[in-house]
């Protein structure tokens, strides 16, 4: 993890992107300090005032820039002008990378396949676009969820990440997930008290308390509160 996650660093250097952060189940372990898990891409966040310098540099670098269009197709960007925005992601695969195949369906358009594989270097990345707004970031499935930015992005070793409980929202739209619930197994109990409001207030603005998270979340918030030591 600690070659991926560096090469990543010098390629966002490399890039001129200076705000972004690793998300995602690497964040994750970056949050606990140790690998929980394999993963088999990296995910990073990054804000849409970059996108257009993101996607210049991945195609002039020889790298093959997707974006997801619907139905499980994907349409590859050529050029700057030839983006569709139609997703709020990109996929970005280096030449050399021979866990995804790539299938022309007619029209500019893909399908992918992926074989499975743990990824151990940096020849895949997707960047997740995301908006801020008076020094807020905002959580894209509704802007009324927000977090300060200097929160939202914290660093472990020089590595920026996305904060867990930011990471663990984004996963509760898929809760059957075997690794989402893994993710938020290992990471839920070492939430501290902050973190866990945050997130318990922000899985009922999404979910309306109907989230199994929710109720494990105020769980261990109560926990965390009785451990508190009284103030004198």
């Amino acid at each position: 993890m600690e070659q991926l996650l560096g090469s990543l660093r010098k390629l966002m250097r490399e890039m001129g992107v200076e705000e972004y952060a690793v998300c995602g189940g690497h964040a994750i372990d970056l949050f606990l300090g140790n690998k929980t898990r394999p993963h088999k891409d990296l995910d990073v966040a990054v804000f849409w005032e970059d996108r257009d310098r993101i996607i210049r540099f991945m195609l002039h670098t020889g790298w093959r820039v997707f974006e997801p269009c619907g139905g499980r197709r994907l349409h590859r960007i050529r050029s700057v002008a030839d983006q569709r925005r139609a997703r709020d992601n990109l996929w970005c695969v280096a030449p050399e990378n021979g866990h995804y195949k790539f299938r022309w369906c007619g029209k500019g358009r893909y399908t992918a396949r992926q074989d499975g594989a743990e990824q151990g270097r940096l020849d895949f990345v997707e960047f997740l676009f995301n908006r801020r707004e008076e020094g807020d970031f905002l959580y894209d499935k509704n802007p009324v969820v927000r977090m300060k930015l200097g929160r939202a992005i914290q660093r472990k070793d020089g590595i920026p990440y996305l904060a867990p409980e930011l990471v663990l929202l984004y996963k509760s739209s898929s809760p059957d997930n075997p690794c989402y619930q893994l993710d938020f197994q290992n990471a839920a109990p070492q939430l501290g008290c902050e973190a866990l409001e945050w997130l318990g207030r922000a899985l009922h603005s999404m979910h309306y308390g109907a989230h199994a998270w929710e109720a494990e979340v105020k769980r261990l918030l109560g926990q965390s509160v009785a451990a508190k030591p009284l103030k004198r």
